[in-house]
């Protein structure tokens, strides 16, 4: 599977590494075909979509992508559970034994023996034999997050999280870096950390969108930073984790398909649901729904035509366009539909991030 959002272990129990089975099977519609002949994109807002019977294998496609969606979500649960047990009692998830949760200096040095075993690999990836050391991990970060007060993903994401756990690594590996290395690297963590907090204090006045946003920006320029004060030797060993990084813009996305009168009585629908609209307010969201509609083909087209031209677009990267779009709608969404108070606070918390995909005929002769 490969895809997924947010910090590598994250990406297990995040709803975007969901929203990335999706994306990838958005990706494979859009492959070039077997021939090996490129198409034209598209110039008339369409997805390039002409006939029914295409139509009809791209629902399959969607079909099994939400199905493989859901098989995660439960995986998604399970662990979860095991892991919130394991805090809780003690023992490690998925068996009897009593083990406390271990620190980030014990995972650490699990971490250096196993780096041949999992370089290169993603977190998915890693070997059946390694998947208690994963446990482990989940295990120290609920234990974070209990401690700090704050959801799993943001403990992950904090100077206490990865960050940290990526200085006990480099600590523990062959060469070490020095004391002066390890203190000036400590002095970026703690840096980030002050950044950290400002953050905190000013979440309160961002809606959750915007605040996952700023989080992951303010982890990610921490790490950055950590990984830009890296001799080469020791990136390649943070390298061969493929975890010590940060994508995360976003809450969980969810896409929804079809011709544009589904699509559009879809979007509206959700929509309404979630800040509870009254049917004059559903109505005059109408012409926001469509101008999101066809944004997101504009941003769907974009990355079409860079992929036709041989150019790799990352999932991430599109679902980043994805977040901000929903942003701005967000914002519009209150303008027009002039919310009260109880809806202003659904919208707040409005965490999904909605993709659309309309399935049109191209019209004759093109």
């Amino acid at each position: 599977m490969g895809a997924r959002a947010g910090w590598g272990i994250a990406g297990l129990v995040a709803g975007a590494l969901i929203s990335a089975v999706l994306l990838k099977a958005i990706e494979s519609r859009r492959a070039v075909p077997a021939s090996g002949r490129v198409g034209s994109a598209p110039t008339d807002g369409t997805t390039g979509v002409s006939s029914a019977s295409e139509i009809e294998r791209l629902h399959g496609e969607i079909a099994a992508a939400l199905k493989e969606a859901e098989i995660l979500r439960g995986q998604n649960e399970e662990l979860r559970k095991q892991v919130d047990e394991a805090s809780r009692s003690g023992t490690k998830p998925g068996s009897g034994a009593a083990s406390a949760v271990k620190s980030w200096r014990e995972i650490a040095g699990r971490l250096v023996k196993i780096r041949e075993k999992v370089r290169g690999k993603k977190w998915d990836d890693w070997p059946s034999d390694c998947k208690d050391l994963q446990l482990e991990m989940f295990a120290a970060v609920t234990e974070l997050s209990r401690r700090l007060g704050m959801p799993f993903d943001e403990a992950l994401m904090s100077p206490d999280g990865l960050t940290k756990l990526l200085l006990e690594v480099l600590a523990q590996s062959e060469p070490p870096p020095s004391p002066e290395e390890l203190a000036r690297l400590e002095a970026l963590r703690e840096s980030g950390a002050e950044a950290w907090k400002e953050f905190l204090a000013s979440r309160d006045g961002l809606s959750k969108l915007e605040e996952r946003v700023e989080m992951g920006e303010t982890a990610r320029k921490t790490m950055g930073a950590l990984l830009a004060g890296l001799t080469p030797e020791q990136a390649a060993i943070a390298k061969a984790y493929e975890m010590f990084e940060v994508h995360d813009d976003g809450g969980p996305q969810t896409w929804i398909e079809g011709s544009r009168e589904k699509v559009t009585k879809d979007l509206t629908a959700n929509w309404t649901a979630v800040l509870k609209l009254d049917p004059i307010q559903e109505r005059a969201i109408g012409p926001v729904v469509e101008e999101y509609m066809a944004k997101c083909q504009e941003l769907n087209n974009a990355v079409w035509k860079r992929k036709q031209a041989g150019e790799e677009v990352p999932w991430k990267e599109q679902y980043k366009g994805q977040v901000a779009l929903m942003i701005e709608t967000q914002k519009k969404l209150a303008e027009s539909a002039r919310l009260t108070e109880e809806q202003a606070q659904a919208m707040k918390e409005w965490g999904e991030v909605y993709g659309v995909n309309v399935y049109e005929p191209a019209p004759p002769g093109k």
